[in-house]
């Protein structure tokens, strides 16, 4: 692979080798690429060691007709591994005790708090679901209070584990096969265990665990991949009547086919957005029972998008010029909602190709979320300034922690010089990957439906992207809301950029483009389309 020039909206493009020939392999360019992630290869399967014994104890539980517990997260993973387990209990005539935590009242994970609910309600045994591997000290006190805690998590082992009566964690497991499930897929392991693999409502219950996994950005390789292929097409079976269908419907996906590009940016942010700024008991309900929840979460979602773009637009102008000079993208402002530092922080890595952390602070304690590119392991930062920490767990490229605030600019001062350390400038750039080279002709109905294969996209599996060399883009204009988009014809193919409206002055003579390809449909005529991602013009 090689590196060019910024292009014309500064990013790396990263190409492949000019001996590559990838002309003369266009036509298996499918089948190259199914090869080269290991998407053809058979997903091995892992084992949860203490599942024979969590399985044994929730049937004595059910049996004996114990007061049970469930305990998740409010983001979509843990409130779709959640809406499993209420599921089965519920299969079987048992209504258990659930609390999802309010993400400012309550904050992440257990708390003593919390653990005093359930001892309040009689529970004799808790699950946790997406959640509990850093929670030791209250899983210790439901233990002293003679209360069995099975955990169902995936997120980073501490060195500390609970002393739990069951863990599932794919961790305890040192032969488990990489990519480790979400936690939505710690609990559909589950489910299949009580159920003993099969089920009349599996469908739906796929479906659950298929959108977790797609929301928690976990690789879509191995085990991950077979079960969001089996949760899409069993989504596609469910009664048009049922929760998840109503939600489908609202989020304005239209057909029978929904893919992993549907679930990431139309249905896990409505899930989302009820933990986000308001109640996540809400999105269970939701998903749970369908009704007024569904519409509730659709304007949940779309005040979300408000907030978003306003507060997006407010770090960019607090980072300002030091964009370009920090290695380290820092926002810090009491106004600041919990629920959405996180997507500013994304907002600002995806901008500018660098960590970043954006947090709020209430009564000297700031609340932060931290977003990485693959070249930085933000957690693992995070471990190293743990002396500066009160608490922080999550993986590679999306963590959270809380501190005073005393420490705020200590902890800026510690991860800077700790990416400084471990990346290049090079690195810390907003990069594209090209997979293949393409000629005009070679974008074809066939080309465009084979590569389907690579589906479902995600984390670790993204839609390929193709370079055009020396191709003209006539007739380019600005189209769509604001003028937002460009539209062209590309190398005779219709071609849109969705927010790259502003380079429609630059479209003259012959540019590169990197693309996606796809098909469009218009009155009765369907052809590929090419889907503009970025451009450069030729030097």
């Amino acid at each position: 692979m090689m590196t060019t020039a910024l292009s014309l909206t500064g990013k790396r493009w990263i190409l492949p080798r000019a001996d590559s020939a990838a002309h003369p392999t266009a036509a298996a360019l499918p089948e190259r690429l199914l090869h080269e992630r290991m998407l053809n290869a058979p997903a091995q399967s892992g084992t949860l060691p203490d599942m024979p014994r969590a399985v044994e104890r929730i049937r004595t539980a059910m049996e004996h007709g114990e007061c049970i517990g469930v305990f998740g997260d409010y983001d979509c993973d843990g409130i779709t591994a959640v809406a499993q387990i209420v599921r089965f209990f519920r299969r079987n005539g048992i209504t258990p005790f659930v609390r999802l935590p309010h993400r400012v009242q309550d904050g992440y994970g257990l708390n003593q708090s919390l653990v005093r609910e359930f001892l309040d309600q009689g529970v004799s045994l808790l699950l946790t679901a997406d959640t509990g591997v850093s929670s030791a000290p209250e899983i210790a006190a439901l233990k002293a209070a003679g209360v069995d805690t099975i955990v169902t998590d995936h997120h980073a082992v501490p060195q500390e584990l609970p002393d739990a009566f069951a863990l599932l964690h794919p961790a305890t497991d040192p032969a488990y096969p990489a990519p480790h499930p979400s936690g939505a897929g710690v609990v559909f392991q589950l489910v299949r265990a009580l159920e003993h693999d099969a089920w009349k409502e599996r469908d739906t219950d796929a479906a659950l665990a298929m959108i977790g996994t797609i929301a928690d950005l976990v690789e879509l390789r191995g085990q991950n991949r077979a079960l969001v292929r089996e949760g899409l097409a069993s989504l596609g079976r469910i009664p048009a009547e049922s929760p998840l269908r109503m939600l489908v419907e609202i989020s304005g996906i239209h057909g029978t086919e929904v893919t992993s590009t549907d679930i990431a940016f139309r249905i896990a942010p409505r899930i989302n957005a009820s933990g986000r700024i308001a109640d996540p008991q809400l999105a269970l309900q939701a998903l749970l029972d369908g009704g007024a929840a569904i519409a509730q979460l659709d304007a949940l979602n779309r005040e979300r998008q408000e907030q978003t773009d306003t507060y997006v637009s407010d770090a960019l102008e607090t980072i300002g010029a030091t964009s370009s000079q920090n290695v380290l993208l820092s926002a810090l402002k009491p106004e600041y909602p919990h629920g959405i530092i996180g997507l500013i922080a994304g907002k600002l890595t995806e901008q500018f190709g660098r960590p970043s952390i954006v947090a709020t602070v209430d009564d000297g304690i700031c609340t932060a979320s931290l977003r990485s590119t693959s070249c930085y392991h933000v957690t693992e930062g995070l471990t190293r300034c743990a002396h500066l920490l009160s608490r922080y767990g999550g993986h590679a490229q999306a963590a959270g922690c809380t501190l005073q605030r005393g420490n705020w600019e200590p902890l800026i001062e510690a991860l800077s010089a700790d990416i400084a350390k471990r990346t290049s400038p090079a690195e810390l750039v907003p990069t594209l990957h090209a997979d293949a080279t393409l000629r005009a002709e070679d974008i074809t109905p066939d080309l465009v439906r084979r590569l389907r294969a690579l589906e479902p996209y995600g984390q670790g599996n993204r839609e390929p992207l193709f370079l055009l060399e020396n191709v003209a883009c006539a007739g380019a204009r600005r189209v769509g809301r604001e003028s937002a988009h460009l539209q062209c014809r590309v190398a005779g193919r219709k071609g849109i950029g969705f927010g790259l409206g502003h380079l429609h002055q630059y479209c003259e003579g012959t540019m590169n483009i990197l693309c996606r390809l796809g098909m469009d449909s218009w009155q009765g005529l369907t052809e590929p389309q090419v889907f503009i991602v970025d451009m450069k013009r030729n030097t």
